[in-house]
């Protein structure tokens, strides 16, 4: 996975969440939009491809069905 700031994974992260409850086709509309835009659909149908290979039940297992909990840091009072 690519290096993405705290800040923009938080969005990232927080995107996605609200996507998934959406639904699919909300999803695969995201997906065409971002392939028409950089040209990228032969690379997203070949990934979708592999993503293909896991189950539900093998990612609830491994804890990759949920983002890892957020660190809390204390903010010093001024």
């Amino acid at each position: 996975m690519v290096y993405i700031n705290p800040y923009d994974q938080l969005r990232l992260q927080r995107g996605v969440e609200h996507l998934h409850k959406l639904g699919p086709r909300p999803t695969a509309e995201l997906l065409a939009d971002v392939a028409a835009k950089i040209g990228g659909l032969p690379c997203i149908l070949s990934t979708l491809e592999e993503y293909k290979r896991l189950s539900p039940r093998q990612l609830r297992l491994a804890g990759g069905d949920r983002f890892p909990p957020r660190p809390l840091r204390a903010v010093p009072r001024s």
